[in-house]
């Protein structure tokens, strides 16, 4: 283990997702700054390339392989999760892993919404196996002193949401569904996830002078990142003006509430439609007074790793969407 007051090896679980890959460039592109080290940790069937890089290393192993994740979490001090749905059902025992091998920082699969806000998680059912797992890494906390878990709320990942349409607007068809009853939500684009992660994990553990900017202050709690505190119609003009179409050129219903929404999904998870819970997230995310505006906090936590005066341009961000693009590439 690292004697600096820094993380110096941390491994990186899912590094060409959506979130792993920008967070990568990220860490990469400072490392000779932080003195960090990277383990990529991928599966044998995995066609994901990275690049040849002083400060990265990869392992390939499958992810219950008890003999290969003790190899590759030896002398480790944290563990970054960023695994697909599909992957996440090893999660658990990987941190377990983790916990034997003396790993005591974890940042698990979160990167949604903001995880302390109970009435909101009690609420979303796909938030309760994040909440599961954040009380699982401290019931290993007793056995396993000092382990403790960072999450990280990013709310609708930007460019992901718009290109799938889950704002309520349609390019395409040029149709948009505004509630009344909206509110401004937090929305964070990939590219901002990735250098709010890299600059957490620049603090130092701890910090006598200023705690407040330190890992130690975030233990067993969250940081909260953020592009833009925006309304639906805010993306709707900023989505009209870059593809040069006038207003009258929509069709927008005002008519429906978050309330009816979220009535609807309910109604279809009774039904057991899947597609209800994703639909519930949304309207949490988007009606006023559900949780979806975590902006304080937020802002808070740019002051902490000197984001303020880094915004970035609705426009810009939209338009990258726009385009089909989201991740920017691992160099």
């Amino acid at each position: 283990m690292a004697s600096t007051n820094r993380i110096s090896r941390l491994v990186l679980v899912g590094a060409s997702g959506n979130v792993g890959a920008p967070t990568l460039k990220h860490l990469l592109a400072t490392s000779s700054q932080t003195n960090l080290h990277i383990t990529v940790l991928t599966r044998p069937e995995s066609h994901a390339t990275f690049p040849s890089h002083p400060s990265l290393t990869v392992k390939t192993g499958t992810y219950d392989d008890p003999t290969f994740l003790q190899e590759v979490f030896a002398g480790q001090e944290a563990v970054m999760f960023a695994l697909s749905f599909f992957a996440i059902a090893h999660e658990k025992s990987m941190i377990e892993a983790a916990a034997r091998a003396g790993v005591r920082w974890i940042i698990p699969n979160e990167y949604a919404g903001d995880g302390l806000n109970a009435e909101m998680v009690d609420a979303v059912p796909v938030f309760h196996p994040k909440r599961d797992t954040r009380k699982y890494i401290e019931d290993l906390g007793r056995t396993y002193p000092g382990l403790r878990w960072i999450g990280v709320a990013t709310n609708p990942f930007l460019e992901f949401c718009l290109q799938r349409k889950l704002f309520g607007i349609d390019q395409d068809a040029k149709t948009a569904t505004l509630y009344p009853d909206a509110g401004r939500f937090n929305t964070t684009s990939l590219e901002r996830i990735g250098l709010t992660i890299a600059r957490l994990l620049a603090l130092p553990i701890t910090d006598e002078a200023d705690p407040r900017s330190s890992l130690t202050h975030y233990a067993n709690g969250f940081l909260y990142t953020s592009s833009f505190c925006v309304s639906q119609t805010e993306l709707l003009r900023a989505i009209q003006r870059l593809m040069g179409s006038a207003p009258e050129e929509w069709e927008v219903d005002e008519g429906k509430t978050v309330k009816g929404w979220i009535e609807g999904c309910r109604e279809a998870m009774k039904n057991g439609d899947a597609k209800g819970a994703w639909g519930l997230t949304f309207a949490y995310y988007m009606g006023e007074g559900l949780g979806g505006n975590y902006e304080k906090k937020a802002r808070e936590d740019r002051r902490v790793l000197g984001l303020e005066g880094e915004e970035e341009n609705l426009d810009e961000v939209v338009k990258r969407a726009l385009r089909g693009g989201s991740l920017p590439k691992v160099v």
